[in-house]
């Protein structure tokens, strides 16, 4: 990602859960506890909550967190293109855009970077309180448009698309 965010891992939202920080998960009966490490996802667009692609993270085994906003370093644009409007951030700008926080377990963060279409990549997502992971546009790819004054992906599809 061109000019990624500022890395802050000294935030607990920037690092891997750990097993103190998540509910065991018992695999049968008289099994031992086992914790299931997460990390936290920022999702701006398309896998938000009421949009066409959460059944993919919910598929992960990925849960809601909260509404968070990022520090105001990015731009939010809409990608060109057929079928599910998408949509993303990158670096470089100055709105601050609202994205939805997931948890997210680490054993599934490899499936999603494989299935995720470029664009779209994962990276470093600084909010205002924290760091986290996030699905970013790794490049500006010819045809999107800038959608920050919206600061909202829901907002951009109401004065779009009457969503």
């Amino acid at each position: 990602m061109t000019g990624a965010a500022p890395n802050s891992d000294a935030h607990p939202g920037g690092r891997l859960r750990h097993a103190s920080q998540v509910a065991p998960t018992v695999s049968g009966p008289g099994a031992p506890c086992r914790a299931v490490a997460t990390v936290v996802l920022a999702v701006v667009a398309a896998h938000r909550t009421g949009q066409p692609l959460p059944p993919e993270l919910v598929a992960l085994g990925a849960t809601f967190d909260r509404m968070a906003l990022t520090a105001p370093v990015y731009r939010m644009i809409a990608l060109p293109g057929p079928g599910v409007p998408r949509g993303g951030i990158v670096a470089g700008g100055g709105a601050s855009v609202e994205v939805e926080l997931h948890e997210l377990p680490v054993a599934a963060l490899g499936e999603l970077l494989c299935a995720l279409p470029a664009p779209l990549a994962v990276g470093r997502v600084a909010l205002l309180d924290s760091s986290v992971l996030g699905m970013v546009c790794a490049a500006t790819p010819p045809g999107s448009v800038d959608i920050s004054a919206h600061r909202s992906w829901p907002r951009y599809l109401a004065a779009h698309f009457g969503n």
